[in-house]
């Protein structure tokens, strides 16, 4: 009669002294003798159960004699199982007790497309993407205090305009040839410390602001930006698949949260740019808009939903500030864009650490022409296609209020000085909004956050075309600067985070597809704006936001249907592995990352 001993399959049976095995002990109260010995099935152990007998039992079926019932018991101890703590080809009955399998080294997890990470190194990544977060806000301090000015300090022939459309314009160009070409030759942190540096010459373009200055500066700034931000968003999005392993989260609430505080950082350059350059401006130099509070009933009608290019000249609040104010601003921000670059060279660790190098091992190298290709490839997928809209709405609404706003409404009304406090506010509001809705999203989900953002953007637009802007309810500019600042940290975290989850396989092409459309919209915003006047932007823009609410809308319900679908294919999965069913072939899905399965987590 054979046991069977299954539940002790991975019980070790010490051979020193083999009465401490709670197989053994299992049976002790009704043996008498018992014996290991090599049997037609392995391993097996014998034991007599005759109580007369409780003393040397004989391996030879000799403790059968006695036995009342003439039985002899043996049990299996290795069929159907492996024992790890025996090894049986070394000729010994049991064999010598070998060690547990021992952890791969660096390099033979890199051989096998692997690479190990301690479950300590979620506090590495955190560091990372806190350094990158700083970095981007030192230098975005500077180009958005910059960028804020331009249709004021350089308004004349709309220079200033015409100079960040060049820059969106070389960053569409930008986005569809440079990022995949040049991440993959630098990695994602030298393409971010290249491209960086591609801001200082538009800073220093202040100091002396020409169309053959200003223009060539932007094109090359735009150049840069591209594969600043399509490696910014891949790093962050690698690094967020690795935490949620490493932690056992769901990885698209880790994206969103790292965008959030990616976000938060971001925003708040708006804070010290426009702080900057209030306090600068906040002189005697610049004071220009202190004697025009008493100014005609006819100037202030001119603000607003009212305002053209066109009338410029007949607001004395809108004149430029003295040249040493803009140079001393010029001066703070290009320090600004060189401390960033160094923080990144020196404190960010390359993406080689979380699986850059694994996740590019199987890429074949592309010829230019095939680079441009891959990143078009992006366009043919339906989601990419739907989300166009709201992505090009998203580069309108930030030209909108960091040009038109200050200019139509603020500038016009306030004077030059006051438009740095204004966009402290939307600056600081957007800020906080971003960390609240990357932590909420878990919680509530992305869907009420999205229509929070495209309520009070809707709702915003319709006020702006109705309102009638004078300095005498200053409160009211901070008003509409903080609301708009709650609806981008919408945009600017949610659709980003869409973007990360949808196609987690193609995170460069989609990244930059995502910056191609954004600065669609930037260029779109800046082309028009020395030509139309502010109430047609806003009747365009809110046109754009309904279509892209729409697009969006139906991207949640595709992606819905698609989630349904897969999970009904792993419970039809599950229930063939139970039946012994070869299951379906797993279709290929945009929104998994092979990254996932190249991570070794050691606990130590």
């Amino acid at each position: 009669m054979v046991f069977d001993f299954s539940k002790y399959a991975k019980t070790y049976i010490p051979w020193e002294d083999p009465r401490d095995s709670p197989v053994l002990h299992h049976i002790q109260p009704r043996k008498v003798s018992y014996y290991i010995v090599e049997g037609s099935r392995g391993l097996e152990m014998t034991a007599s159960l005759d109580p007369a007998n409780n003393q040397n039992g004989s391996p030879n079926g000799g403790s059968n004699e006695g036995n009342q019932d003439g039985k002899v018991y043996t049990l299996n101890v290795t069929r159907g199982y492996d024992n790890d703590g025996f090894n049986k080809g070394d000729g010994d009955a049991l064999g010598a007790v070998m060690k547990p399998p021992r952890e791969l080294t660096d390099e033979e997890a890199s051989l096998q497309g692997k690479f190990k990470l301690s479950r300590k190194e979620k506090w590495r990544i955190l560091k990372n993407v806190t350094i990158i977060s700083t970095a981007f806000m030192i230098q975005f301090t500077a180009f958005q205090g910059t960028a804020n000015l331009q249709s004021s300090i350089n308004a004349k022939d709309g220079l200033g305009t015409v100079s960040l459309s060049a820059v969106y314009a070389a960053l569409v160009v930008s986005c569809i040839f440079i990022p995949t070409f040049l991440i993959k030759r630098l990695t994602a942190k030298w393409t971010l410390c290249l491209s960086m540096m591609c801001y200082a010459p538009y800073i220093g373009a202040q100091f002396y602001p020409k169309f053959y200055t200003l223009v060539p500066a932007g094109v090359l700034l735009g150049i840069g930006a591209a594969p600043m931000w399509a490696s910014k968003a891949s790093y962050l999005t690698q690094v967020a698949g690795v935490y949620a392993k490493l932690t056992d989260q769901s990885v698209d609430g880790i994206i969103v949260r790292f965008f959030g505080i990616f976000f938060l950082a971001w925003q708040t350059a708006e804070l010290w740019g426009n702080l900057i350059s209030s306090l600068v401006l906040s002189n005697p130099h610049g004071a220009h808009g202190g004697s025009s509070s008493n100014g005609s009933i006819e100037t202030y009608d001119s603000c607003g939903a009212n305002f053209c290019v066109m009338n410029l000249n007949n607001n004395d609040n809108l004149a430029r500030p003295d040249d040493k104010e803009i140079f001393e601003i010029s001066g703070i921000y290009l320090s600004c864009i060189v401390l960033a670059v160094i923080i990144i060279a020196l404190f960010v660790d390359p993406l080689s650490r979380y699986g850059e190098k694994q996740r590019r091992a199987s890429v074949v190298e592309l010829t230019g022409i095939q680079l441009l290709s891959a990143t078009a490839y992006q366009l043919k997928k339906p989601y990419q296609q739907l989300l166009i809209p709201i992505t090009v709405w998203i580069g309108m609404e930030q030209a909108f209020i960091g040009a038109d706003f200050t200019q139509a409404y603020v500038s016009c009304a306030l004077g030059i000085p006051s438009v740095g406090y204004v966009m402290i506010c939307f600056g600081v509001v957007n800020a906080i909004c971003s960390l609240l809705f990357g932590s909420v999203m878990k919680y509530i989900g992305r869907i009420p956050i999205i229509a929070l953002g495209a309520g009070i953007h809707l709702a915003l637009c319709t006020w702006l075309l109705l309102w009638k802007p004078h300095p005498s309810n200053p409160i009211l500019f901070f008003v509409a600067s903080g609301l708009w600042g709650v609806g981008d940290a919408v945009w600017q975290t949610q659709i980003n985070g869409l973007y990360g989850t949808l196609f987690r396989r193609n995170k460069e092409a989609a990244f930059s597809n995502y910056r191609l459309w954004e600065s669609s919209g930037f260029v779109i915003a800046y082309a028009y704006s020395t030509h139309l006047c502010a109430k047609m932007k806003l009747y365009v823009m809110l046109s754009v936001l309904v279509l892209g609410i729409l697009m969006y809308v139906i991207v949640e319900i595709l992606h819905a249907r698609k989630v349904r679908r897969q999970k009904e294919k792993e419970r039809q999965a599950a229930l063939d592995e139970a039946r012994n069913r070869p299951p379906e072939p797993e279709e290929t899905d945009d929104e998994k990352d092979d990254i996932d399965d190249d991570i070794i987590v050691t606990h130590l």
